[in-house]
């Protein structure tokens, strides 16, 4: 495999190739762990577009993003973030926010809570791990000097303890893979030490030397330089040419097919942050509908995908495993198609990114919830984090 070759495998119209082959198997009836109903679908498009108006009546929905899960409620802390006065200084404080939160989005467990001072209530799931990530980061749980940042030393020493004091860990409120969470910031520690600044904001000076005087970033430029700097992230993945592929998987029917759905979180996630620097990110639907449970499981719920292996609900299945690979290519195929329904239901011309929020990631939410009222993912994934 040459580099060439590693580009393209981070490319996101590899993955949407690789997707849609994998859509052809299962119409034609070659795919052993999945049965599809495509008639199902404009049924869930329905759905979706109906849900999206409820949420967002004038259509002005926001792009998908970690920053949206700062709001809970009337209370949206991102706006009472701290922030340098100094616009460089304050781009990289929010991309130190960003990068941190989406690191740890991790699913907490149907167990965990978080108790904020301001938001009324009890906390969990995403808007949970959003809130506690950003007091950590206020608090200057990750930087040596007590502020509001992430810098390489004080996340390369980062032990679970601090973590799990953070997020209010107890015996009785127990936080899935908490140890794994501080180990994967410590890797973006070691990693972001060779940053501008050793510090995670560092980040945004290599982002921001590959716009042009325009101030215009190419989405597939984000996220390929998002997957070269953070592949050492994801050290249980394939390697070729001395790199990590990341969220890659062998599937022989058709060779490797790539994911890449959390830097492709986080692509969506930093392009608000990189406006506000003024840094204008285009062909953002060059970017692909994310291949995680809540869409997946949106494609279950709503009858279109029926796992077909026995004793898949009681087993955990790898991340590796074939019927988690053609589910998740099937989710980012399908997706597409779904989209194009709900833009026709709604009469908008909303891109992908506003699907994904106003939207399937809502509506997986809410079959989920009737489906599973104790909280199970749709299928049990082994998973260390980086995938989900």
């Amino acid at each position: 495999m040459t580099l060439s070759d590693v580009a393209r495998l981070r490319h996101p119209d590899t993955i949407r190739r690789q997707s849609e082959r994998m859509l052809a198997l299962a119409t034609q009836g070659r795919l052993e762990r999945w049965e599809i109903d495509l008639d199902r679908l404009p049924d869930l498009g329905r759905m979706v577009g109906a849900l999206t108006r409820t949420r967002y009546p004038d259509l002005a929905v926001p792009m998908h993003g970690r920053r949206l899960h700062f709001r809970v409620g009337d209370i949206d802390l991102w706006e009472t973030r701290p922030r340098p006065a100094n616009q460089d200084e304050a781009a990289r404080s929010d991309v130190e926010l960003i990068v941190v939160s989406v690191l740890l989005d991790a699913g907490s467990g149907p167990r965990w809570r978080y108790v904020d001072t301001r938001i009324p209530g009890e906390l969990g799931r995403s808007e949970g791990l959003a809130v506690a990530s950003f007091r950590a980061w206020e608090r200057g749980v990750f930087s040596n000097r007590g502020l509001p940042r992430a810098d390489s030393e004080a996340l390369s020493g980062l032990g679970a303890g601090a973590l799990a004091e953070a997020f209010q860990v107890r015996e009785d409120n127990p936080l899935v893979g908490t140890e794994d969470r501080a180990a994967l910031l410590r890797s973006l520690g070691r990693v972001s030490s060779g940053w501008p600044g050793r510090r995670v904001g560092g980040l945004y000076d290599l982002l921001a030397a590959h716009a042009p005087s325009e101030g215009r970033l190419s989405a597939v430029t984000l996220l390929g330089i998002l997957l070269e700097q953070l592949s050492p992230l994801w050290p249980d993945s394939t390697m070729r040419n001395g790199q990590y592929l990341g969220d890659v998987w062998p599937y022989p029917p058709l060779g490797l097919v790539p994911f890449h759905k959390l830097t492709q979180w986080l692509a969506y996630s930093l392009i608000e942050p990189l406006h506000t620097a003024g840094i204008a990110v285009t062909e953002v639907d060059r970017l692909t509908p994310l291949a995680e449970y809540r869409n997946g499981g949106l494609l279950i719920d709503g009858g279109v995908l029926t796992p077909v292996t026995p004793g898949w609900q009681t087993t955990s299945h790898p991340v590796s495993s074939s019927l988690v690979v053609e589910w998740r290519a099937l989710t980012v195929a399908l997706l597409s198609r779904l989209a194009e329904m709900v833009r026709r239901e709604l009469g908008a011309t909303l891109s992908m990114a506003q699907i994904l929020e106003g939207g399937t990631w809502a509506a997986g939410r809410q079959l989920a919830a009737a489906a599973r009222p104790d909280s199970r993912p749709p299928v049990r994934v082994l998973s260390n984090g980086t995938i989900f």
